[in-house]
Parts: C-alpha cells; sequence; structure tokens
C-alpha cells in the first residue's frame, strides 16, 4: 500500500542557527620563560598543561617554569590549565627594547588563548619588563609580575629614575598590569594570584570576586610592619590607595593570623577583578551581538531589529547580575532585589537617513553600577550608662 509523504498536509524544516563566534576564555595562565632545551622553543611557542603531573612530566622541579606552574596549581580551586611559553632572552637588551615587543607579539601570533601573563625568574626586575608592561595595555589580558625589589618597602620617590623600581616607573600609567612583592626571591606570588584569579569565571552564578583577603597555597606571608606594606601597596586604613603614600603593588601578608593578598590592584590603581570585568563584558558583548547579526536572515533597521541587538545586551548584562558584577537595587513595591542598570537606544525615526542608508546602528547605551568589593569597614560603639 501506498504511503504518501507527511509533506502533503505538515511541512516541517529544521534549521540550525549554528553560526556563533568563538568565546573569549579569561581562565588560563601563560607563564613565559627563556630557558633553552625545553618543551617550548621559537618554533613551539606554547604548549598547555592540565595538571602538576604533566608539567612534571616534561619539566625538571629545579626549572623555574616548573616553579611557577607549581605556584599555579596549588591553588585551591586551581585552574583546569595553564601554558608554559618561550621567549629569545638572547634577543632582549637590558634596557627597554623593541625586542621584547617583538617577542612577545611571536607568542602572541603563535597563541593568543590565554589572558594572564607572567615570567619565570630570570626576567624579574630586569628594566626590559617596562616594554612587556606597555605591550600588555595594548592587549586584552592582564600581566602579573613578580618583585623582590626592596625599595617597594619605603615611600615612592616624587621623581622616579630609569633604574628605579617597576612598580614607581610605571605608576598609575598602567591598567593592566599588577606588581606582586615578597622579599623572598623562591617565591611565585605572581603565578599563585593568577591560578586563583583564572578559576574566576563569570558566565557561572556568583563568581564575583576580589583578590585582596584571598589565601595563596604555598606562599609564606612577608614579614614585614606597617610602614613597609603601606609603602608597597599604597593602601591607607579608612581612606584607600594613594599613590604618595605607596606604589600600588601587591603583597601577601598576615592579618589575624589569616595570610592573604592585599590589595589587589593594578599600578593604575584600578583592581584585577574592575579589569577582568571590562574585559569580560567586551568580550561576551561583541560574541553575542555577532551572533545576532550572524544568525539571522536580516536585522531590519527598524525599532524592531535595533531591539534584537538591545536583547543582546540585557542578555549580557542578566548574566553579570548574576554572576554578581552588577549591583543591585531594591524594588519598592516587591522589595526584591533588581539589576541596577539601564539600557537606551535612539528611535530609528531620530537617526539620521545617512547614517541609516549606510547601515549604522544608533548607538546602544547600557548605564550599570559594578558590585566592586570592601575592602575596609568601621564600626562605631557607643556604650552608654
Amino acid at each position: 500500500m501506498a504511503k504518501l509523504p507527511f509533506s502533503r498536509v505538515v511541512e516541517v524544516t529544521v534549521t540550525r542557527q549554528d553560526r556563533f563566534p568563538t568565546r573569549d576564555g579569561f581562565g588560563v595562565p601563560l607563564i613565559l620563560t627563556s630557558q633553552a632545551a625545553a618543551p617550548v622553543s621559537a618554533g613551539t611557542r606554547t604548549k598547555v598543561y592540565g595538571s602538576m603531573e604533566e608539567v612534571a612530566a616534561e619539566w625538571n622541579a629545579a626549572d623555574e617554569a616548573y616553579k611557577a606552574a607549581l605556584s599555579a596549581f596549588s591553588q585551591n580551586p586551581r585552574p583546569k590549565q595553564l601554558k608554559i611559553g618561550f621567549i629569545d632572552a638572547g634577543t632582549l637588551d637590558t634596557v627597554p627594547s623593541p625586542a621584547m615587543a617583538d617577542e612577545l607579539d611571536a607568542v602572541y601570533a603563535a597563541d593568543s588563548d590565554w589572558y594572564w601573563l607572567q615570567f619565570t625568574a630570570e626576567f624579574r626586575d630586569q628594566s626590559v619588563l617596562d616594554a612587556a608592561v606597555a605591550w600588555a595595555e595594548a592587549k586584552n589580558i592582564q600581566l602579573f609580575l613578580d618583585s623582590n625589589d626592596a625599595r617597594l618597602e619605603s615611600a615612592p620617590v616624587a621623581t622616579p629614575g630609569p633604574t628605579d623600581n617597576i612598580a614607581v616607573r610605571n605608576q598609575t600609567a598602567y591598567d593592566r598590569t599588577s606588581v606582586f612583592y615578597h622579599h623572598e626571591p623562591e617565591h611565585y606570588v605572581a603565578a599563585a594570584a593568577s591560578g586563583y584569579t583564572a578559576t574566576r569565571d563569570f558566565d557561572q552564578v556568583d563568581s564575583a570576586y576580589t583578590l585582596k583577603f584571598k589565601r595563596l597555597r604555598g606562599i609564606t606571608p612577608v614579614n614585614k610592619a606597617s610602614a613597609a606594606v603601606q609603602a608597597i601597596t599604597g593602601f591607607v586604613p579608612d581612606k584607600g590607595l594613594d599613590k604618595d603614600e605607596g606604589h600600588f603593588a601587591n603583597t601577601y601578608v598576615d592579618i589575624g593570623g589569616l595570610p592573604m593578598v592585599v590589595e589587589g590592584s593594578t599600578l593604575s590603581s584600578a583592581f584585577i577583578d574592575e579589569i577582568h570585568t571590562s574585559d569580560w563584558l567586551i568580550a561576551r558583548t561583541q560574541e553575542t551581538l555577532l551572533g545576532i547579526l550572524a544568525n539571522n536572515d536580516v536585522v531590519p533597521y527598524t525599532n524592531t531589529g535595533i531591539h534584537m541587538l538591545v536583547a543582546g545586551v540585557e542578555q549580557v548584562m542578566q548574566r553579570a547580575f548574576k554572576a554578581g558584577l552588577i549591583a543591585d537595587v531594591e524594588d519598592a513595591d516587591s522589595g526584591d532585589l533588581l539589576p541596577a542598570y539601564e539600557i537606551t537606544v535612539e528611535a530609528v525615526e531620530d537617526v539620521p537617513a545617512a547614517q541609516r542608508r549606510n547601515r549604522v546602528a544608533p548607538d546602544i547605551n547600557c548605564t550599570f553600577r559594578y558590585a566592586g568589593a570592601v575592602h575596609y569597614a568601621t564600626v562605631n560603639y557607643t556604650m552608654q550608662f
């Protein structure tokens, strides 16, 4: 008996909207070394490792890359993976040089899938790192530098020279570099810190963080008094960061018997989590809007079409709110907590005809309050009789 096709009465098609851009990741630290005859080289710029066992299979415990990786993988939680990369120190001068930028460009061209950058000990406190600081500012990364320069324990000089410590030479100028001071050179505080920050996934609920107060496993707190710590960090109790008081570097201390990072800042006095959040917001918004444009036959230049893009921004903002990045406000009627952001866009009718002809959408403006973190608190008691 002949069976007629369903399509005579019901036509069903499935269109897979699967054209989505690759998502930027923020969970991978990169440790750069200049060690020769290693698993990485000028021919193989980076290699990924998923555990300390994998690192130990290819590196010796005496290798600086091994020590840095151990600091990162010792954290709890620890990163799912890290990378070790190679730059040729033989091409680098002892003063800031384009050669450092050339080497970093070569690494980035070979592999740009990482976010937290560090160097092994042979580069520590070398002036050539100034070129790395400048390079990092133009990239979507964060640079964590270790320092053993004891001058960080003294108040900043008014006019720093080329031989002063790397933090004071670059203070206030760079958002993407953070310096981590320890007086004991065997410690990799920067790698330990990145081992923690690399686990903070803003695509997950309640993933907001501040690096201050965090324990770094395997790192011994510095045995320094308040004056030295204030000079290192620039943090003044009841006031906050002050460039006249300190270098905006970070260190690891013991407060109340608890080992912890202070202050979690970059050299500009921004906080590491702020830069991380900004980069995540930009990446996710670009990816979301590109996905909308690529997966629709057309996003019409109408108010309906523009609000398709607005909905993409709304999606990112909702995810940021769930992560804890956006401050909340209380609804006056229900008492519910709501995300404190506002999205506005010009009506299509008000957009100049020439702009509509060129198919350039009106600006979508989103204002929100960053939730941030509390770093200092004061309590006043009044005893009455």
